[in-house]
């Protein structure tokens, strides 16, 4: 159990450089799992979780959730006590390459292939084949019915006439309804357990889909792609696909689902010509080489805007040494990167830590560039370019100005307002400024809310006082054994030296810097 309560937030543990992690919780709850509060029990608890509005090449975002840790618990719980089953059926698919499986970490669920597996999927299955069927499941984890897990695990009709918790399949429903506020539309995105169950009913799928025949193909999370003979074929298994979908009230994107006549290529050109550019070791070649690297990476991110281009070229860096007489330039291309492409600070910064014990950080262009950032996607309520920003800020140990903080200080994100207090804490904004309106969520009712969080952390912080006149974490007896155990899902001693020993995360072939969608690496 301790690995999947551990990573109730895995994917934040990357995306923050470990600043936000569960490491402290899943050690707490394992050293004290037989004398638990009692109210850990009680499966009728629902809460909201925490939402983080991660950027996405484009004008698209995709919200990830961070799980009340009370229904965490129940749902890690019972994933373990039916670890077995669930397992099981998780791995019927003879064609995913996303079905459990991998011990990488820092998971505790992981697929048993990564994205870079995908090209060699391609090249094998267009070997023998000369039509190859894309396609898309349409807003996938957004869209999941929770009813749709017992069809998957018992069949639709065994489910539909037993609605008993007996049946584990409904209890399952039931916890995962209880984690996200009774909804039954939509399967969190971020936390281990939804890729594990949207395999359940994916897996579901892909039995019935084989049925019509040998089919070869791949599955990536929710992408399909086969190949055949004849275009009739084809289009056969397009219409097997959607109707078995419809089965589970899922149904295929009709922009990212076609059929196409082979040779196609395995791999977009701008990946291609991006990952072939070499650098030439001299200052003045070097130089011109980077400019003319990022010149065809602004390009093609003009052409592609919809595909994360900039943050591919950054991480396609990593094997680069920038040379000194080139550094303050690679700054001033970074920060340009920064403001044109959502998603592309996290790159950045690593780049500047990598180097930050070499060379000096132009320290003004990153202050004006990251508070720029902040006053332009505050409003929008872009979480996920705020809160990177900030964290730069705080990790560059730069002020925040105050045009930046009145439009950060009215945000509805939990990890916003949690680094902006830290940021305050740390004197880079003024001891003079006060976030009223963080302070409004200072309540015992808000632990269960979305602003989670929030509530929890800037009260064993000793960032902001309760509302009322009473503790709001101590009136709760799992948060406040939280609490007692030192517990804390924010690390605010992270320094840009911590992340400079830090191994770069694999990018993924296809330009979207690797991990999916149980996963934002």
């Amino acid at each position: 159990m301790y690995q999947i309560v551990r990573n109730a937030t895995a994917s934040y543990i990357v995306i923050f450089q470990g600043s936000l992690n569960t490491k402290s919780y899943g050690k707490a709850i394992t050293a004290k799992l037989s004398t638990l509060p009692i109210q850990f029990e009680n499966k009728k608890v629902t809460s909201i979780p925490a939402v983080h509005n991660l950027a996405r090449a484009g004008a698209l975002r995709r919200k990830l959730s961070i799980p009340n840790p009370t229904n965490f618990f129940r749902l890690s719980s019972f994933i373990v006590e039916h670890r077995k089953e669930l397992y099981k059926l998780a791995r019927r698919s003879k064609f995913s390459l996303t079905s459990p499986g991998s011990q990488r970490k820092p998971r505790a669920i992981n697929p048993r292939s990564t994205l870079d597996a995908a090209p060699l999927e391609r090249a094998r299955l267009r070997s023998t084949s000369r039509f190859i069927l894309k396609a898309d499941i349409s807003r996938f984890y957004p869209s999941i019915y929770s009813h749709s897990i017992p069809w998957a695990i018992h069949t639709k009709p065994v489910a539909k006439a037993n609605h008993s918790p007996a049946l584990f399949g409904n209890a399952l429903d039931q916890l995962i309804r209880n984690s996200q506020d009774g909804q039954t539309i939509g399967l969190q995105i971020g936390p281990d357990p939804s890729l594990l169950i949207s395999e359940i009913i994916l897996s579901a799928v892909d039995e019935k889909i084989r049925s019509n025949g040998d089919l070869k193909g791949f599955r990536y999370i929710d992408d399909y792609e086969f190949g055949f003979k004849t275009f009739a074929e084809a289009e056969n298994i397009l219409g097997v696909l959607q109707e078995e979908l419809n089965l589970f009230e899922l149904s295929l994107n009709p922009r990212k689902t076609a059929i196409f006549k082979l040779p196609i290529r395995i791999e977009k050109s701008w990946v291609s010509e991006l990952r072939s550019f070499s650098f030439r070791k001299t200052d003045k070649g070097q130089e011109s080489d980077l400019l003319k690297y990022f010149d065809c990476a602004f390009e093609f991110s003009a052409q592609n805007p919809d595909e994360g281009v900039l943050k591919y070229a950054i991480s396609r860096l990593n094997g680069l040494k920038v040379l000194k007489n080139n550094w303050h330039m690679y700054q001033h291309l970074l920060s340009q990167c920064c403001l044109t492409e959502p998603g592309v600070i996290k790159f950045a910064i690593d780049q500047l830590a990598r180097y930050a014990t070499s060379f000096v950080i132009k320290k003004d262009t990153y202050e004006e560039c990251l508070n720029e950032l902040i006053f332009s996607h505050a409003p929008l309520g872009h979480g996920s370019e705020v809160a990177w920003a900030i964290f730069s800020l705080i990790l560059l140990k730069l002020p925040i100005h105050r045009k930046a903080l009145n439009v950060v200080s009215i945000m509805e994100d939990p990890i916003v307002a949690i680094l902006a207090l830290d940021a305050k804490s740390k004197n880079l904004i003024s001891k003079s400024y006060t976030f009223d309106h963080f302070a409004t969520h200072m309540t015992t009712d808000d632990l269960y809310g979305d602003h989670w969080l929030l509530s929890y952390e800037a009260n064993i912080k000793g960032w902001l006082p309760p509302v009322g006149p009473s503790d709001n974490v101590e009136k709760d007896p799992c948060f406040k054994f939280f609490k007692k155990q030192k517990v804390t899902f924010y690390n605010n001693s992270l320094t840009l030296d911590h992340i400079i020993t830090r191994p770069f995360p694999p990018i993924a072939d296809d330009g979207t810097g690797g991990g999916g969608v149980g996963g934002i690496y």
